[in-house]
């Protein structure tokens, strides 16, 4: 019987439980909807008459992304998170979990950041056209330019933050051969 040595024995990539990989995926598809629909409704005429449906479904999306996003953590809280793949390098570890916890700091700030600049500026925040968030702030102009600036650089921080971590994904998987993409897929074998 041979033996197979530890730097050749394959590694096993252990998956995310199917709830937090269905919300993964769930909130990319949404952050993959929401920043076109922001682009687009942010070159259109405001006095386009389609221009609130698609403010409407901006923040109705954004909302969206908000409760996914406490739902991950509760479930990133329970320690159903799986570690990472003992191969990556302590290093890359550390800038993980801080672009992880960027990412996630983001997926809040924004809803909140859209959320005082539309109710600081008398505009309501109504789901998918089914119901109207309720008011926890007073129309103030400042809060509007607070919320708007806010709301502005965090989304080129996103940008930077959702290519880092797209990019990372494909460093692992095709520069160091770890199928780190397999943790959010279910895949369960090694490259």
């Amino acid at each position: 019987m041979s033996r197979t040595s530890p730097s050749t024995r394959p590694t096993t990539v252990l998956v995310y439980s199917t709830a937090l990989r269905v919300l993964h995926w769930l909130t990319a598809l949404c952050m993959f909807v929401v920043i076109p629909i922001a682009w687009y409704m942010t070159t259109m005429d405001r006095h386009d008459p389609s221009h609130g449906g698609w403010v409407n479904l901006h923040k109705s999306i954004g909302l969206t992304i908000l409760l996914l996003t406490l739902i991950r953590v509760v479930a990133r809280l329970s320690g159903s998170a799986p570690p990472l793949p003992e191969r990556i390098p302590a290093f890359e570890q550390r800038l993980a979990s801080l672009g992880h916890g960027l990412l996630y700091l983001i997926l809040f700030a924004m809803p909140v950041s859209g959320y005082l600049t539309s109710y600081g500026g008398g505009h309501l925040v109504n789901w998918f056209w089914l119901f109207t968030l309720p008011s926890v702030v007073p129309q103030d102009k400042l809060l509007v330019h607070l919320g708007a600036t806010i709301h502005y650089w965090l989304a080129y921080l996103s940008y930077l933050l959702i290519a880092g971590h797209v990019l990372a994904v494909l460093y692992h998987q095709l520069v160091q051969h770890i199928d780190i993409l397999g943790r959010m897929t279910g895949r369960r074998d090694p490259l």
